[in-house]
């Protein structure tokens, strides 16, 4: 980053209209180059501002203002953005009375644990105030929290600990278990969503574009969205994704009775009345890249199979699933002749080798999903994104299910795509990046055999 764009991004801070990734372009840049630090500190004139920060309080208190989603703090706009953006970096290069609020936990058990600062030195039974970041390299670290809260770290891993119930996960993957009364309503923050735990275990991570997922391993969570009134209800066994964005997309993957009827807990089976149906007679689908499976014994069949209202009538029926070669990373589109205000789009798989019950490698769902709203499709070569297309979501449901063993994986499984404002998104035409799966005992990757895609419009 050039300082020209440097200082642009620390007079938006200022000013109060720095965007979340800007904020983070500008931690990173920070945290990395002591130069840009020096030359911030010149630029806002931080020695300046905290004396007379200190003056003001002596005299009266000033009005609260909001600096940074994250933070709220009764100060004036020049050293409350100074403070924010310290905090933020982990840099307490003033004293740590005035940066670091109350004991609100201490560590635990720490798992060859390397921290990004080389110099921080933390042992079991450390006292961790509010306010702290903790930036964890690698290995795992463990937080005890006052209200009985216990929170794994996973390195790599950046938590800033806001509270003795609770924290901000800026990245990476923590697993949280809230089993005393004290500990109900502790709540993990992420760029996307606010995690609220019900007595429970749960697993949060998020990634470094804004991608947050909640996994629970027992119990209940709420999970609540920017501007939406009701939470998603997340029960044991239930994963939800959620991509950056205003749509706030999120998926939800669950594994169904391996009937011919496609029963799953929430997701409704196959529908013959959707907008991408046959029967509607508006949508067609294509191999945009790739190549289908097609052997003397048995073949994938047609791309159009995934519109024909229902999936298949047994686990192990490639003539009535839609899949490639292995090996092959394809992509399959789909026009809906025209663009539609799009509620939900669901997926579904099933596979189980009839010899060997615990191969169903072909049953994971592991796609990215584009959509493109204007009447002529951008090119399908190349980086997507660049070419025109919208990234929609990013489904891998091995990672859902946390899947360790062959036997983990389950044989049936859908993927319903949604909005958290009960709106995907305005496309025509939706590109269905697939990825194989790498098979038990062989360097080859399977792909996943799909039995339908739905498509429902928001009427």
């Amino acid at each position: 980053m050039n300082p020209k764009e440097r200082n642009a991004l620390i007079d938006a801070l200022l000013e109060g209209e720095i965007s979340e990734l800007a904020m983070l372009q500008l931690e990173a840049e920070l945290s990395l180059d002591p130069a840009a630090r020096k030359a911030y500190f010149d630029r806002i004139g931080l020695s300046q501002a905290l004396t007379e920060e200190a003056k003001s309080f002596q005299t009266a208190q000033g009005p609260a203002v909001t600096t940074h989603p994250r933070f709220w703090l009764p100060w004036h706009a020049l050293a409350a953005t100074a403070l924010v953006l310290l905090g933020l970096a982990g840099w307490w290069l003033v004293s740590p009375s005035i940066l670091r609020g109350e004991v609100v936990a201490h560590f635990g058990a720490l798992q060859e644990c390397q921290w990004v600062d080389a110099n921080t030195l933390n042992a079991p039974g450390d006292q961790v105030h509010r306010g702290q970041r903790l930036e964890l390299s690698s290995g795992r670290a463990e937080l005890v929290f006052g209200s009985g809260a216990v929170a794994k770290l996973m390195g790599p891993c950046i938590f800033e600990v806001e509270s003795a119930n609770g924290g901000f996960l800026l990245l990476g993957e923590m697993k949280t278990l809230a089993a005393t009364p004290e500990s109900k309503g502790f709540t993990v923050r992420t760029r996307t969503a606010r995690v609220v735990d019900f007595g429970t275990e749960f697993v949060t991570s998020a990634a470094a574009d804004g991608q947050s997922r909640v996994e629970v391993t027992s119990g209940e969570v709420d999970v609540h969205l920017n501007g939406v009134q009701s939470p998603q209800r997340l029960r044991k066994g239930d994963t939800l994704s959620v991509e950056a964005g205003s749509a706030q997309v999120m998926a939800r993957i669950e594994s169904g009775d391996e009937t011919a009827a496609f029963r799953f807990p929430t997701i409704e089976p196959p529908s013959d009345r959707d907008t991408a149906d046959q029967s509607q007679g508006r949508a067609g689908i294509r191999v945009a890249k790739g190549t289908l499976a097609a052997t003397k014994a048995d073949g994938s069949a047609p791309p159009e199979a995934l519109l024909d209202g229902h999936a298949q009538s047994r686990p192990d029926s490639p003539e009535e699933s839609v899949y490639f070669a292995n090996n092959v990373d394809g992509l399959l589109l789909l026009d809906l002749s025209r663009a539609v205000s799009i509620a939900r789009i669901n997926s579904y798989s099933w596979h189980q080798n009839g010899t060997f019950a615990d191969q169903r490698v072909r049953a994971v769902q592991k796609f990215r999903l584009y959509g493109f709203a204007g009447d002529q499709a951008p090119p399908t070569e190349g980086r997507l994104t660049e070419a025109g297309w919208t990234l929609i979501a990013r489904v891998n449901s091995d990672e859902f299910f946390r899947v360790a063993e062959p036997r983990d994986r389950p044989a049936q499984q859908a993927c319903s795509i949604t909005g958290a404002h009960g709106l995907v998104g305005r496309y025509r035409f939706l590109l269905w990046e697939f990825q194989g799966t790498q098979g038990p005992g062989t360097r080859d990757t399977n792909p996943t055999f799909y039995g339908e895609i739905d498509v429902h419009e928001k009427r």
